[in-house]
């Protein structure tokens, strides 16, 4: 008989070989093929269990041929919730029927768990949000470009018709005075403000709209088109349809509106002679209140007037018997006498003018602010109880909110084009959204999870949340004891985390060094040198077809790296499935698991000492300790061989067994390849002398020198002795 060792060396020397070999067998291959086309299709324990092929094969796989008769046991282990301590499953002694049970995600009630459908998951709503914050900003810049053109172009005008004519000053002006510019009509519009308000019987008056009046008051055209004299408006008038397309567009908060007014304030301040004329100037009023922490709204002017006219030297002045000291401070702030004239500096110095503008440029948008953020927690709480995409259109403050932070105006979309958009496929060139020339659109469609029906899906993620629980829980196993490296260990851990689910396809993945350090170092190649080629072939390769690029490199690693992620082969990312019953990892771990079961069982039909030793080491990795192999009758029959220890020794006390074991083993060497491979070795060699199936001298050399078929002397023969008999 061939020896044990070189019959395990033969299968184990280049074992991914040796399983390839295994699974092309016909009939092997037929089962693979029959399991990865049909386990997808289960929705219940029940349809697991009475399918014959489906079942046997994942028991065999997972070793519990033997077990595959107890429907009615292995049912209670699939339902078994294995997040519980205290589950079915979870309290076997046998650590196979929890890890059996984990490879597959049945529910406590037998169906297959569904992947649960988002309207937006966490991170899109933070984006969403986020963009919103900003939508102010945005808004405000388009703003401020659209009035820089209004006040370049409206310097050259030398007719009506030029205004009328071009599209931006037409849209500009009528916006600013509230007049919609899509429903006016341009030789009304013309008409109006060419009119002689002096007249009552012209346009602007006949029309019964003080709009009209207020429009083609802030113009100078004469009757004929022409540009009267000072040009087609004044500095004032400018000044005012400025303000006033800030005021009407809902830009009056953002930076550019808030700059626009505090030129205005310092422009103006100066010429203020009275406390009356401060008042009466809303703008102004308005401005300072609010540099001062007021809603200008909620305030009275008489009660205002009495404030700025305060003595302040005056304990009993009307600033002073107020409780609140922003009164005080707002007196303080100006330089109007208790007559209401004001001082021999104007109403405000120039320091206390600077001061004011300052102030004003922090707190002019804090009512915005706040209204953005009571806007923001409504849409939190809310965008997932959309059940559909037309729930969501028809639901004008989250449609609106959902607009704005993707910068489109909702008074000017059409929401049969907004409803094509969001059911749009963000990863496909060729849909609805992906066609539009503005990005916006492809972002929208981006941030949500409709399908084409409008109805809600499963995210999109490069990993789903159990592969990225275990590539989390292997990097973990791979950080020293030390307290600064478990402290880097889970900054690196919560920035995966804070980021895989941001991925939208594998450039992006490829682009985040950080991540990919990390799922290296998970899956094993920490200070390996990988290219982006090599990683970018691999993880869109399908790790369960043979001819795979993955498949091709014979690294495992790479390979169970690959199943970790949810890649297209055009590096897209993939949906999270709905009712999956096993993910792509654990459908190839159950395929090689097949595959390796099977590769033994054929070695221990030929030798059950390789049978033994090839079980021995798929199972070393998770060796933690004596108890570990004395829970399992063929992990202590390899141990008690290789250590030449009697059968009799079973019937000591457990406690007793376990320091024998511990006294001659240290259980840590079997994460050490090259010490596992040693004692292995050994327990071959013992394996053959104690069943007779190899020279006494060939299986000492295997001992002593760790290889097999070189020859001894008689200066080895005493030690041989004193291995064979346990004193060695």
């Amino acid at each position: 008989m061939v020896s044990t060792y070189l019959t395990y060396r033969t299968y184990a020397q280049d074992l991914t070989k040796s399983l390839a070999r295994t699974a092309a067998q016909p009939d092997l291959l037929r089962d693979k093929q029959y399991y990865e086309a049909n386990i997808g299709n289960v929705k219940t324990v029940d349809e697991f269990i009475n399918d014959r092929r489906l079942f046997g094969y994942a028991m065999k796989a997972h070793g519990l041929e033997d077990m595959t008769y107890a429907k009615a046991f292995m049912k209670k282990v699939l339902e078994s919730d294995i997040n519980d301590a205290q589950s079915f499953a979870r309290k076997l002694i046998d650590s196979r029927y929890a890890i059996f049970a984990r490879a597959f995600s049945f529910g406590t009630d037998g169906n297959v768990k569904s992947a649960t459908p988002f309207v937006q998951s966490d991170f899109q709503i933070d984006d969403t949000i986020g963009l919103y914050s900003e939508h102010r900003v945005r808004q405000g810049a388009a703003v401020a470009a659209e009035t820089q053109y209004f006040q370049t172009r409206l310097a050259s005008l030398t007719s009506v018709d030029q205004l009328v004519g071009d599209e931006r000053l037409f849209s500009y002006a009528l916006t600013a005075f509230g007049i919609d510019p899509k429903h006016a009509s341009e030789t009304t519009i013309r008409n109006v403000l060419t009119s002689d308000l002096s007249d009552p019987q012209s346009t602007a008056n006949s029309l019964g709209n003080v709009r009209y009046v207020a429009l083609a008051a802030a113009f100078n055209f004469e009757a004929d088109g022409g540009v009267g004299a000072g040009g087609a408006q004044s500095a004032v008038a400018l000044n005012e349809t400025v303000y006033l397309h800030y005021q009407a567009t809902g830009n009056a908060a953002s930076p550019a509106g808030a700059a626009h007014e505090a030129q205005y304030y310092r422009d103006q301040i100066a010429g203020i002679t009275s406390v009356d004329d401060f008042i009466a100037n809303d703008r102004l009023l308005t401005m300072a209140l609010t540099a001062f922490g007021f809603i200008p709204s909620e305030q009275s002017t008489i009660v205002i007037r009495s404030v700025l006219t305060s003595d302040l030297s005056d304990p009993e002045s009307f600033a002073n018997s107020l409780p609140d000291v922003r009164y005080r401070t707002l007196a303080a702030a100006f330089g109007f006498q208790p007559d209401g004239s004001v001082g021999s500096e104007g109403a405000q110095a120039a320091s206390m003018v600077d001061a004011t503008m300052e102030q004003y440029l922090t707190t002019y948008d804090d009512v915005a602010a706040g209204s953005d953020e009571i806007a923001s927690d409504i849409f939190r709480s809310r965008i997932n109880l959309m059940t559909s995409v037309d729930a969501l259109i028809d639901n004008s403050s989250l449609y609106n909110f959902v607009l704005k932070a993707f910068g489109l105006d909702p008074a000017k979309e059409s929401k049969s084009f907004i409803r094509q958009v969001l059911v749009s496929d963000a990863s496909d060139r060729t849909s609805f959204a992906n066609l539009q020339l503005d990005a916006s659109y492809r972002d929208l469609a981006a941030a949500f999870n409709f399908a084409p029906d409008g109805s809600v899906l499963p995210p999109l993620r490069a990993q789903v949340e159990k592969s990225e629980l275990e590539t989390i829980n292997l990097y973990n196993s791979r950080v020293g004891e030390s307290e600064s490296e478990a402290a880097a260990a889970r900054e690196e851990s919560n920035y995966y985390h804070a980021n895989i689910i941001r991925v939208r396809s594998l450039n992006d993945f490829l682009a985040d060094k950080r991540l990919v350090a990390y799922a290296l170092k998970a899956h094993g190649f920490e200070g390996e040198q990988i290219s982006n080629d090599v990683l970018r072939s691999s993880l869109s390769s399908d790790p369960l077809d043979p001819d795979s690029f993955v498949n091709e490199q014979g690294d495992q690693r790479l390979r169970q790296l690959a199943a970790a992620f949810n890649f297209e082969p055009d590096g897209t990312v993939a949906r999270v499935p709905d009712r999956a019953l096993q993910t792509r990892a654990d459908v190839m771990r159950t395929v090689d698991g097949f595959a390796r079961q099977t590769m033994e069982n054929d070695a221990g039909a030929q030798n059950e000492g390789v049978r033994l030793a090839l079980y021995f080491q798929r199972k070393a990795s998770i060796i933690v300790s004596p108890f570990s192999i004395l829970a399992d009758k063929a992990l202590l029959e390899v141990v008690r061989t290789a250590l030449n220890l009697p059968p009799e020794m079973s019937q000591a006390d457990i406690e007793v067994q376990a320091a024998n074991i511990t006294k001659r083993l240290d259980i840590a060497d079997f994460k050490d390849p090259a010490k596992l491979e040693k004692f292995l070795t050994r327990f071959a060699a013992m394996y053959d002398v104690n069943n007779g199936g190899f020279s006494t001298l060939s299986a000492a050399s295997v001992l002593l020198t760790g290889q097999q078929g070189i020859g001894t002397n008689l200066g080895l023969l005493g030690s041989m002795q004193r291995i064979l008999t346990g004193r060695g």
